[in-house]
């Protein structure tokens, strides 16, 4: 019961019908509180769905509620190395962005790439640092670059973002858009180079190699940092000084469904509507 009301709420929230949701999706999560308790794993996936319906709506104050919880959940149950924990903060990263809310954000995209450093290359210190460090390092002493260490040759984060999954690529993305907004345009193209590195290793491209053709302009950039509505910053079409990750980090929330599109399906034809 539990999972065909969290499917028809995921269905009416990607038609736009947020209101119509939320009853839905907030009945399913009882069901499943009651049924499972309300510290488990499927809890939590619930109260993402709800804090996104909320999101649309914006009721930050519940999104906010809804999205730590969720969060303290997986940590607690899941670990903090779970891909949930860093799609979580991400998901929570964006509702403060959407408030105008930078600090917090900031620090939830650190979170997400520090703990990923660590898992990577083990524990941080002077010699061995996070890339966003590196990132802000770089802005810092954008004046005498050509006297730092060449950006190839920090840590083979690309390599990293890979092995990832997708979520810390998100995050590197999300975090060099915010930098962007802040005008550290040398730091934003840092992580936005690190993460277009990734992306075309996945894809099997060869592009991984050498940072020349994945530069943005720094008037480029200030286009893009400009605070957009709905989904954000400036990823406008065809531009090619905006990175295509410049956006808040909407690209990584999603309603979660409970199974394949048989059970989508289903709801459709309920509802009299072509699948």
């Amino acid at each position: 019961m539990a999972a065909t009301l969290n499917n028809l709420a995921v269905l009416y929230g990607k038609r736009g019908k947020y209101r119509d949701a939320e009853p839905l999706c907030k009945r399913a999560l009882e069901i499943r509180e009651k049924v499972l308790g309300s510290d488990h794993p499927d809890v939590a996936k619930q109260l993402n769905n709800l804090a996104l319906l909320c999101q649309n709506q914006g009721k930050y104050e519940e999104v906010e509620r809804y999205y730590q919880r969720a969060l303290d959940i997986y940590e607690s149950k899941l670990g903090q190395d779970d891909p949930n924990v860093a799609k979580t903060k991400n998901n929570l990263a964006s509702a403060y962005l959407k408030q105008g809310k930078y600090g917090e954000a900031e620090s939830l995209y650190k979170q997400v790439l520090t703990r990923a450093h660590e898992r990577e290359f083990g524990s941080i210190d002077d010699k061995n640092k996070p890339i966003w460090q590196v990132a802000e390092e770089r802005e810092e002493n954008k004046n005498s670059l050509e006297d730092m260490q060449p950006y190839g040759e920090y840590g083979g984060w690309h390599k990293a973002a890979k092995v990832d999954s997708p979520t810390v690529t998100t995050t590197l993305k999300n975090l060099g858009a915010l930098y962007r907004r802040q005008g550290k345009y040398e730091a934003a193209e840092t992580l936005e180079d690190c993460a277009l590195r990734s992306r075309k290793e996945e894809g099997g491209g060869k592009g991984g190699k050498g940072e020349g053709g994945s530069r943005r302009s720094r008037g480029a950039g200030a286009a893009a940092g400009t605070p957009g509505k709905g989904g954000g910053d400036g990823g406008g079409a065809g531009a090619a000084g905006r990175h295509r990750g410049s956006r808040e980090s909407l690209d990584s929330v999603q309603y979660d469904e409970e199974q394949g599109a048989g059970i989508k399906t289903k709801i459709f034809h309920a509802l009299g509507l072509n699948s």
